[in-house]
């Protein structure tokens, strides 16, 4: 029997905030039933006729709690995959590099995480983490953050 899966494209924008020797992350939540307990960059959807850099302002201080500006665009990249609820997935993404202009941690998430920290760079390696993600910060922290190679 062939599953017949419905195609599902959603375009959504990340920002990386760090600090020497961490980064800060998200933590998808149990809404996600394909990714909970997967750690993310903070982000998420592009709305209709928002610009991806308004998006990053918005998602960091709804998951966050920090107020950001959103700076240079560092890449452009995609995922496609099938999930478990007979969805084709194909995500596009921007990630912007951010800066902290105030606000306060928060830890209850929203929408759709459940958790924001700052996650030292020794504990990436084994942290689990969206594949894109992962690559994106092997790309963007560089060696000292022990992900490896490009």
């Amino acid at each position: 029997m062939t599953i017949a899966y419905e195609p599902l494209q959603r375009f959504a924008s990340y920002g990386i905030l760090r600090r020497p020797n961490s980064v800060l992350m998200v933590r998808i939540g149990p809404s996600s039933k394909d990714d909970h307990g997967r750690w993310m960059l903070p982000g998420g959807k592009v709305e209709h006729g928002e610009h991806p850099r308004d998006t990053v302002v918005r998602e960091f201080k709804e998951e966050t709690g920090y107020d950001v500006e959103a700076g240079h665009l560092l890449d452009l990249d995609a995922e496609h995959r099938l999930l478990s609820m007979g969805i084709d997935f194909h995500a596009i993404f921007a990630l912007y590099e951010v800066e902290m202009k105030g606000g306060e941690l928060t830890h209850i998430g929203h929408g759709g995480v459940d958790a924001s920290a700052w996650i030292p760079f020794s504990e990436l390696a084994d942290l689990p983490m969206l594949p894109p993600i992962r690559s994106a910060l092997r790309r963007h922290l560089g060696p000292s953050a022990g992900l490896g190679g490009a």
